[in-house]
């Protein structure tokens, strides 16, 4: 397969599978808040962000695997994996055991860290149990699926995710027809991944094929030279949990309580759903970039950041345009008259993504190519800037304080975050401009006439016809990018995929 063609199978298959997953999560919220109560459902989601901490355990050594993996393939020594793999698999068994007793201080200690009453504390002390026997299962069973992506196999990894989406969407139905609480949900999905996580395991073992991957074969040398790599992983995905909703889920527990949890994932689903987009144009490019940095393509990296970031933004901003224009009647027909409030809140948390966006690509072939470490001072300084104002803004401000704390950071690192971009991938700037910024930005004029008037009509009265509205503003801007914005080869290229998703769908 070629290098074009397998970015855009891999980046399709994870996207099919993350845009499922988001739209099932947006269908089901209203209906979960009416079924448990805004509290109770706050709480849930508490216990989800805290096990997204839990993820830290990682240290970047799975991302680091990935990596690996690709280099050695593309440097024609797949003996090394086998023993790679084993010292990864000894690493997640005791991040396991290690997760499982976490979850279970956290559980009896809820009562006295969060803001709840005493059935509150209840309710998070069981769900935390079972995040312990999730843990326990689930690590280990990660190591696998990190081994598929190092060999590219994106479109296995993302059948299953399609799978476990719809076993996860069955398990909200059952919950809500038989009434059950959030506890229920919790261990339902959960039970679901562990099975999704068990496929896994199997089909990255027969992508192995013949390889052995056994604690046996593990060797402090192995655990040394992912290490050696991943610390720098494990600083950028600590920046990542940090800014990503989880810290302001957090803080909101232990200064307001579950309620003012569930009120905040209104305008928190917003930015999910920007940060899926980006995930899924972002989510093959580390191992294309491992890749090709070890087959020494220097110039291919530069056309794959430039075109990249292009091709993200175009998919990324005018969707921004549409959700900043239609978050106050997105909010009222979704999710009830109380919640067009946190409109506001909405718009400055996805703003920055008009601009982020851009250099996402970019943070990704960083990574494949092992340059991470110049970047670490840059992605602290963010997360201390988040932590400072997130806690002292939503003593004054509540809600809108950890909004701000987390959308301030994102806009004063955005120049020094592309000026090093730039340099790093040796890209000028004027290029950058010009291949990027010029098709890119002006013609968002496009969506934003578009949904301004949608706004105005009758179609912002359902929720039908703000998704009609939507979709002809992110269409237009779409067309005019393909009319205007692309180059004969990026037109080029744009067929090709299409011919690819034709293909698929086919088969």
């Amino acid at each position: 397969m070629s290098e074009k063609r397998r970015i855009v199978s891999n980046t399709l298959a994870n996207g099919g599978a993350q845009i499922t997953a988001l739209v099932a999560s947006l269908v089901f919220m209203p209906l979960l808040i009416r079924s448990f109560g805004l509290t109770a459902y706050g709480l849930f989601l508490l216990v989800t962000s805290v096990a997204q901490y839990a993820q830290l355990l990682d240290f970047g050594v799975g991302t680091s695997l990935v990596k690996m993996i690709s280099q050695h393939l593309a440097e024609g020594d797949r003996d090394k994996i086998g023993p790679l793999v084993s010292a990864a698999l000894v690493f997640y068994i005791i991040v396991g055991i290690a997760a499982a007793a976490i979850m279970v201080l956290l559980g009896f200690t809820a009562g006295s860290i969060f803001k709840v009453n005493p059935e509150g504390a209840s309710l998070l002390r069981n769900m935390f149990l079972v995040a312990a026997a999730y843990s326990l299962l689930v690590w280990p069973a990660n190591t696998f699926v990190y081994a598929l992506g190092g060999f590219q196999r994106y479109t296995l990894t993302a059948r299953v995710q399609l799978g476990v989406t719809l076993g996860l969407v069955a398990a909200y139905v059952a919950v809500l027809l038989t009434h059950e609480g959030p506890l229920m949900l919790f261990a339902a999905t959960s039970a679901v991944t562990i099975v999704g996580s068990i496929v896994n395991v199997v089909l990255s073992l027969r992508e192995l094929n013949g390889l052995r991957v056994s604690p046996a074969l593990a060797r402090p040398a192995q655990l040394r030279r992912i290490f050696s790599f991943s610390w720098a992983i494990f600083l950028v995905q600590l920046s990542t949990v940090v800014i990503y909703q989880q810290t302001d889920r957090v803080v909101l527990g232990v200064f307001l309580g579950g309620a003012a949890v569930g009120v905040y994932e209104a305008a928190g689903k917003f930015q999910g759903f920007i940060s899926q987009l980006v995930a899924f144009s972002n989510s093959a490019v580390i191992p294309m970039a491992s890749h090709l940095d070890a087959s020494g393509a220097e110039e291919k990296l530069k056309v794959l950041f430039l075109r990249g970031s292009k091709y993200v933004l175009a998919l990324v901003a005018p969707v921004v345009v549409v959700l900043l224009v239609l978050a106050r009647p997105l909010l009222v027909r979704w999710l009830g008259p109380s919640f067009g409030a946190m409109a506001v809140n909405a718009q400055i948390l996805i703003f920055p993504q008009l601009l982020v966006a851009g250099g996402t690509i970019g943070d990704s072939i960083i990574v494949g190519t092992g340059a991470l470490k110049r970047r670490l001072p840059y992605s602290l300084s963010m997360v201390a800037a988040n932590l400072i104002l997130s806690l002292i803004l939503v003593q004054r401000y509540g809600i809108l304080g950890v909004v701000l704390g987390t959308a301030i950071p994102y806009l004063i690192d955005y120049p020094i975050h592309m000026w090093w971009l730039l340099r790093e991938l040796k890209v000028p700037a004027s290029r950058w401009a010009r291949e990027v910024v010029a098709p890119v930005y002006p013609l968002l004029a496009i969506p934003l006439a578009v949904s301004v008037a949608g706004y105005f009509s009758p179609l912002s009265g359902s929720l039908v016809g703000l998704a009609a509205v939507g979709a002809m503003s992110v269409g237009a801007y779409l067309a005019g990018m393909f009319a205007v914005g692309l180059s004969s080869d990026e037109r080029a290229e744009v067929r090709s995929a299409i011919g690819l998703v034709r293909g698929r769908f086919a088969r």
